[in-house]
């Protein structure tokens, strides 16, 4: 699941930078838990994950997001030395007593651990697909005054935010299946496979 946390900067106050594509950092963060099974493991991380959008999360990705550029005014305003930012921080599980684990609850935590941060890149490589996006957008604003030209660009910024969060929306739809369907979930509850709700 994916959170963000937008933080739009006016063009006319935003200090100049080199043209560059979107620039990100991407921080790792761990929250422990404990269980000497799969049920055990499963309710620690119910009980201990991340909150997102008030339902309980295995994982999620927070992005910050900051952009900079400057007003520029001559046959028509451009914004000059546009640049994108983003902040990843990615929250995911870490098994305290993972080595008290065996057979099949082992390999299959390991799965679960793998599944997990493969959605959670997966967010992060949307995000920074819409920035991508964004920024050639607003690279190509060609306004008569810098007052629309501002406009413009905070405009393409609300209307990527709603596009961009469709995305992980269909992304999460999409991945629901494979979730209920992994084979440590499965484990969790005794091997059923549980059925998506649609």
């Amino acid at each position: 699941m994916m959170r963000f946390v937008f933080a739009a900067a006016l063009f006319a106050f935003a200090p100049l930078m080199a043209d560059a594509k979107p620039i990100e950092k991407t921080k790792y963060k761990y929250y422990a838990i404990t269980g000497n099974s799969a049920s055990e493991i499963y309710g620690a991380m119910l009980k201990r994950g991340p909150e997102v959008n008030g339902v309980n999360a295995y994982a999620s990705t927070l992005a910050n997001s900051s952009q900079a550029g400057r007003l520029v005014l001559g046959r028509d305003c451009r914004i000059d030395n546009y640049t994108f930012n983003i902040d990843f921080t990615i929250n995911l599980p870490r098994l305290k007593n993972e080595a008290a684990l065996k057979g099949a609850t082992k390999a299959r935590w390991d799965q679960f651990e793998v599944f997990l941060k493969a959605h959670e890149e997966t967010h992060k490589t949307i995000w920074l697909g819409c920035a991508r996006d964004l920024e050639a957008q607003v690279k190509a604003i060609r306004a008569g005054d810098c007052k629309k030209a501002d406009k413009d660009a905070s405009r393409l910024w609300n209307s990527m935010r709603k596009s961009c969060q469709k995305k992980h929306d269909a992304f999460d739809k999409a991945e629901q299946s494979k979730l209920l369907r992994h084979p440590f979930v499965k484990l969790v509850f005794g091997g059923r496979a549980l059925r998506v709700k649609r």
